[in-house]
């Protein structure tokens, strides 16, 4: 019965199809990368071979995305769609598409806590990436780790997520 119970939670609990990219996820990670950017959002890697580095706010996440990969990816899903995060599946991480982070996007918020924020540009994307807050200087949600990489690799990341919005 305990059994049966676990099953039941972790199938509610992913049932809009959205949990990741770990085993669960219908998502694979890609082995061939279009740009720098791309590379590090899937991967958490540089084209360098170097890794990158975050501090995490939440020490459990930390643990989760040590064990399951560490790119964005991990979270906002292969295709920047936003994602259920696991074990914790009432967090969903925001989609971080063009028109979510720059564009048409309705920014009010939604039932998972996000998207009451205002339009980023290239400034307040790189302060959430690298400070953990939104374009009007509120902190992000815990979950979201504080990355540290270098000047090139953050560009490249920057430019990635900037491309498919067309300004």
């Amino acid at each position: 019965m305990k059994i049966a119970c676990v099953i039941l939670l972790v199938s509610l609990s992913g049932c809009d199809g959205n949990i990741g990219s770990g085993p669960l996820s219908t998502n694979a990670i890609p082995t061939e990368f279009a740009s720098n950017g791309e590379r590090i959002y899937l991967t958490g890697v540089s084209v360098s071979g170097k890794p990158i580095s975050a501090r995490d706010g939440d020490s459990a996440m930390g643990m989760h995305r040590q064990m399951h990969g560490s790119g964005c990816a991990t979270c906002h899903g292969v295709e920047r769609e936003g994602r259920r995060l696991m074990p914790r599946f009432w967090i969903k991480a925001p989609a971080l598409t063009g028109n979510a982070l720059f564009g048409d996007d309705d920014h009010k918020q939604d039932s998972s806590g996000h998207g009451d924020h205002g339009i980023y540009d290239a400034i307040s994307l790189r302060r959430a990436i690298t400070e953990g807050v939104d374009p009007a200087g509120e902190p992000l949600n815990q979950a979201m780790p504080r990355w540290s990489m270098n000047e090139s690799d953050l560009n490249d990341l920057i430019a990635y997520l900037q491309k498919s919005h067309a300004r």
